[in-house]
């Protein structure tokens, strides 16, 4: 008998079903140590919109995790809001990563709506008879788009339609939620251990762009150039002390879809008080996104920064010279850099003094244009080589040229400029001359005259490229013009009060 329960007692054991590990959360504050690699939108010389950034970033993060021995999920709390789930690379977990998640459901107006549906708030406005605020209970019942609907105990009603201040007061958030952007990776660890984790990730709402600054010297045939490396960051997430590079150039970039927000935009709309011909006066409410949350406010998240023009500072200390990446440019920046969320950050990209320049003037036509006594640009070209004292790669950018008068620091032009490599030629916009003017009229089909002359009493150099077009053919009549840039160009050189004139088919 004793023989027959102990093998009763066996296969009930046996038959049992082994009970599931245990799966343990563990959550990682935040980076010990990041890197910024920001990649400039297409073209990089339109300035900066926070709302509407087309770069995006590289983003290195180092951090430092226990975890515990068997599966466990890991939360990499605070990435980049616009991270690119598919991009994300785990490096130095022992069991390697068997899943990936990107938690869209942050903490915001209309998710805590959402959230709450169907849940008890607290609805405070003011009372009409006393002035006073009054809270009752209300459950939500609709939202968080068109409108709010709330049940009191009154009836059913929509927020903010009374006319009077009104708010509501979550007791908790609702599970779920997370006030920062969550990567989550599930891990299976043969021990428990201390390791350091590096999560590489791509992430869209960054940008940057070079801004140059030239100053005239006295002497009026040097100039020293400076440039500010803008980096900007759209995200609601700060990068404290990173180590930041730009990269310049254009790659391939295929479109990705962004990941939709876990619930609408919170909007709340109502008819006026009365009939809809009552006449009555427009209300203005308090923003929409103003809801508090166990006393503490939800402000919107988005900061605008606007891009202020910046002197230029002391002379930095040299920043490391470009680096090849492929056919790209790498510029690292040497200090560590605080990029901020939702706003703009300037460092130190070049100061190089005493860069000498020929003073130019240029006037671009096309073939059947008609001008008639149309003014000259002024530009001032540089050479980009060592002779010169830059020699260095030079990313595409805005231009502001400066000169002196005593005291005074006036603006002579503002221009941009391509990317432009170590030996091509940099022209920075220097005004319009009203004195170097250009006309052109059309002899017959296919052919024009050129007429340039100069009005100032001193000799000026001319240049006027023709056309653009790839592959158009362009006949000078009575003497030879080279090409700039691979365009073909006319370069006379204009005594004062002097005239030149140029016929051509084409």
């Amino acid at each position: 008998m004793r023989r027959l329960v102990l093998a009763v007692a066996l296969m009930v054991a046996g038959s049992a079903s082994p009970a599931p590990a245990q799966v343990r959360t563990v959550v990682s504050a935040g980076p010990d140590r990041v890197a910024l690699t920001v990649y400039r939108a297409p073209g990089g010389r339109d300035a900066i919109d926070l709302r509407y950034l087309q770069g995006f970033a590289m983003v290195t993060e180092t951090r430092r995790i226990h975890l515990p021995r068997g599966r466990a999920v890991l939360r990499f709390d605070g990435v980049a809001e616009g991270i690119v789930p598919v991009s994300a690379i785990v490096d130095g977990l022992p069991g390697g990563a068997s899943e990936k998640n990107r938690d869209v459901r942050l903490l915001s107006p209309a998710s805590l709506v959402d959230g709450t549906l169907g849940r008890q708030v607290t609805l405070t406005r003011t009372d009409r008879g006393t002035g006073r605020p009054v809270s009752e209970d209300a459950t939500i019942v609709a939202g968080p788009a068109p409108g709010v609907i709330l049940r009191t105990a009154g009836g059913v009603e929509a927020l903010r339609c009374s006319g009077l201040p009104e708010r509501l007061t979550f007791d908790r958030v609702p599970p779920g939620l997370s006030g920062k952007p969550v990567l989550s990776v599930t891990t299976n660890s043969p021990a428990a251990r201390t390791v350091t984790v590096r999560l590489s990730y791509l992430a869209s709402g960054f940008d940057w762009r070079a801004s140059y600054v030239a100053s005239l010297a006295p002497d009026g045939s040097t100039l020293d150039l400076f440039a500010w490396l803008t980096l900007a960051n759209g995200n609601r997430e700060s990068f404290p002390d990173a180590a930041v590079r730009a990269v310049a150039g254009r790659l391939n970039r295929v479109a990705v879809a962004a990941i939709p927000a876990g619930a609408a935009a919170l909007r709340l709309v109502c008819y006026p008080l009365g009939t809809t011909t009552s006449d009555l006066r427009e209300r203005r409410f308090e923003p929409a996104d103003e809801i508090v949350v166990t006393a503490s406010r939800i402000m919107a998240p988005m900061v605008m920064a606007a891009a202020i023009a910046a002197p230029a500072p002391p002379p930095p200390p040299p920043p490391p010279p470009a680096e090849d990446l492929g056919d790209l440019k790498l510029y690292r920046v040497p200090l560590a850099t605080t990029v901020a969320a939702g706003a703009q950050k300037q460092v130190a990209l070049l100061a190089q003094p005493a860069v000498p320049f020929e003073r130019r003037y240029r006037r671009r036509i096309y073939p059947g244009q008609r001008l008639e006594g149309t003014p000259a640009a002024i530009v001032l070209v540089l050479a980009n080589d060592k002779r010169t004292g830059l020699g260095v790669p030079l990313p595409a950018g805005g231009t502001a040229l400066y000169a002196r008068r005593g005291s005074d620091r006036l603006l002579l032009g503002l221009g941009a400029m391509t990317d432009r490599a170590v030996g091509e030629t940099v022209r920075l916009a220097a005004g319009v001359s009203h004195q170097v003017l250009v006309t052109q009229d059309g002899v017959s089909a296919g052919e024009a005259v050129v007429t340039a002359s100069n009005a100032n009493p001193f000799p000026v150099s001319l240049e006027i490229p023709i056309g653009g077009a790839a592959g158009q053919k362009i006949e000078p009549q009575g003497e030879r013009i080279g090409r700039i840039d691979g365009i073909v160009t006319w370069s006379p050189v204009l005594a004062p009060g002097g005239r030149a004139e140029l016929r051509y088919r084409y």
